[in-house]
């Protein structure tokens, strides 16, 4: 019973902030995006006021009724005052990265004073709404930015929950906030897992689409020697045995256009398949070669370069995957 009121007042909260704060890249804090509430310090200021009044008024001390009201001025002036500091703010947020399974994501505030404010003072506290995710920045002032470190435990794209953000300066008697909502998303590739290149060929062929070329990586034969040929390809050690100079030769390994397919791991769990395939992904992108990606009934065009590479990682992310809420704990 518990669990479904507080269920259905979450909801209701959620659907209060979406009219009232709805989802922007930019926020220009103001009236009506912004809530100011006594701390705990604050109400403990209020209890100590009040236990003054009554002392003051039980012995009529025209004195400690004084040192009453001008405390509770300083009170009333210091609501004003961290509502005005807090206000002054213009909150953007830079582009989460996407990372891959069991790192970290890092989640940057830019903060900037609007045109013709008061310059900002103090620090912010920064939390992650339904997680433990949070951060503080004492000196939010000076640094301009606040960060939040994202774990990634699983892969797939994550929706970021609001952020709430938050102020006491000066003294800590209010706590002033705002619950933000930038429409993020956070990208989870899957963890890469060395594995051997296994591309189809464009004929449709299983197999690794391979040739040897001259280069200058894999030992091939010894040919005789020629004039004019380099000197560090001589070999040396069968010159010394009493042979004839002869010349190294070294081919390297050409991968041709081909397909990486989930259907080269019929036996691998999903998980580990995904792995295998965002480690290919990841090799054939720094070589610079062309391929595609066919996931089932999803298939991206062969190519190549980093744009390339990234859909083909986010296609990998999101496979079998519908776009979920963040959830860190």
């Amino acid at each position: 019973m518990i669990t479904h009121m507080r269920s259905t007042l979450r909801r209701f909260q959620q659907r209060w902030l979406q009219k009232r704060i709805p989802a922007q890249s930019r926020y220009d804090l103001h009236l009506r995006n912004v809530f100011v509430f006594p701390s705990r310090l604050g109400f403990g200021f209020l209890l100590t006021c009040a236990g003054i009044f009554i002392l003051g008024t039980n012995y009529q001390n025209n004195l400690m009724l004084l040192l009453c009201q001008f405390l509770l001025a300083m009170f009333l002036l210091h609501l004003f005052i961290t509502y005005r500091n807090f206000t002054t703010l213009s909150i953007s947020i830079k582009s989460v990265q996407p990372v891959f399974v069991n790192e970290h994501a890092l989640l940057t505030l830019q903060l900037q004073t609007r045109r013709n404010s008061p310059q900002f003072y103090g620090g912010l506290h920064v939390r992650l709404q339904d997680t433990k995710l949070a951060s503080l920045n004492r000196r939010a002032d000076l640094d301009k930015t606040v960060k939040l470190l994202l774990p990634a435990p699983r892969r797939g794209v994550f929706r970021l929950p609001r952020l709430t953000i938050a102020s006491t300066y000066p003294l800590g008697l209010f706590r002033c906030w705002t619950h933000l909502d930038f429409n993020q998303t956070l990208t989870v590739y899957p963890t890469p897992i060395a594995s051997a290149l296994q591309l189809a060929t464009m004929s449709g062929q299983d197999g690794d689409a391979v040739s040897d070329i001259p280069g200058n990586d894999d030992f091939d034969s010894l040919r005789t020697f020629k004039p004019g040929d380099p000197m560090n390809r001589v070999a040396w050690k069968q010159a010394a045995k009493g042979g004839e100079l002869s010349t190294k030769t070294f081919t390297q390994t050409q991968l041709k256009s081909g397909w990486l397919s989930l259907d080269n791991y019929p036996g691998e769990p999903l998980e580990t398949a995904l792995s295998l395939l965002t480690f290919q992904v990841n090799k054939l992108s720094a070589s610079q070669h062309e391929f595609g990606l066919k996931l089932n009934r999803i298939s991206i065009e062969p190519g190549s370069g980093e744009s390339h590479k990234h859909q083909c990682l986010q296609c990998l992310a999101g496979y079998q995957q519908s776009e979920l809420l963040y959830a860190a704990d």
